[in-house]
């Protein structure tokens, strides 16, 4: 296992190549072999390394097996994360539609049968977390100092907001407004401005950008379990 970062990798990334790229690219594998030995789906790869999607602790560390390197190397830098991030959180309204489009609506309220949430709770979850969480969050960061952010119990809003009842369609639509308006604000915020800082849970401090990348790691969960759920459903 190398602990050294190995030059050609190195330029790699300083040229703005993900890292899992760089590191593929290093050991020779297509995207193709690559996603067939670590057990995903070639397009999952290439969004990864588009810096569409984070990947899962798991699927990270089954990368890194495979292409013999520590998961904290497949990292993208900070440095390159801020428009990345932002542009793949505003393609999340658009994959959740075409998740929806895929199952037919009558299986919208079907778990799966290893247990989570239906395609109707997971997009009151999204719409809420959005909504009640990070946009609350980034709006109290960037006009309190130091704001203490509370954590939001999303399997406590399922049950109290009774999501598996409520309309999907229309969950979807209030998620989609409510991304866009936070991609619409942070897309305008200076450096100095996605580097102000909040609490979480009074304990850990966070920035703009650190919030904006738990939403995209938030999104990656979801869309792996959305995958596996419509798989499921045979959509």
């Amino acid at each position: 296992m190398l602990h050294i970062l190995p030059p050609p990798v190195a330029e790699r990334c300083d040229a703005g190549l993900h890292p899992v790229r760089a590191w593929r690219e290093f050991r020779g594998f297509t995207q193709t072999q690559l996603a067939l030995v670590a057990g995903i789906s070639r397009a999952y790869l290439a969004q990864i390394e588009a810096g569409e999607r984070t990947g899962t602790l798991e699927i990270v560390a089954r990368l890194a097996n495979v292409l013999d390197c520590l998961i904290e190397q497949l990292m993208p830098r900070r440095v390159e994360t801020p428009a990345r991030t932002i542009a793949a959180l505003a393609a999340m309204p658009g994959k959740l539609k075409a998740i929806v489009e895929a199952v037919p609506e009558n299986r919208w309220r079907t778990a799966p049968t290893t247990g989570g949430y239906c395609l109707v709770e997971h997009l009151c979850h999204l719409r809420d977390i959005d909504g009640d969480g990070y946009r609350v969050r980034i709006d109290r960061i960037l006009s309190e100092d130091r704001p203490d952010l509370p954590d939001i119990d999303g399997a406590r809003l399922a049950i109290e907001r009774d999501y598996r009842t409520q309309d999907g369609g229309a969950a979807l639509d209030a998620f989609t407004a409510t991304r866009w308006a936070i991609v619409g604000r942070v897309a305008k915020l200076e450096p100095v401005e996605r580097r102000r800082v909040g609490l979480m849970a009074g304990v850990t401090e966070m920035d703009i950008d650190g919030l904006l990348s738990a939403m995209l790691a938030h999104d990656s969960e979801h869309l792996d379990e959305l995958d596996s759920l419509r798989a499921e459903l045979g959509a």
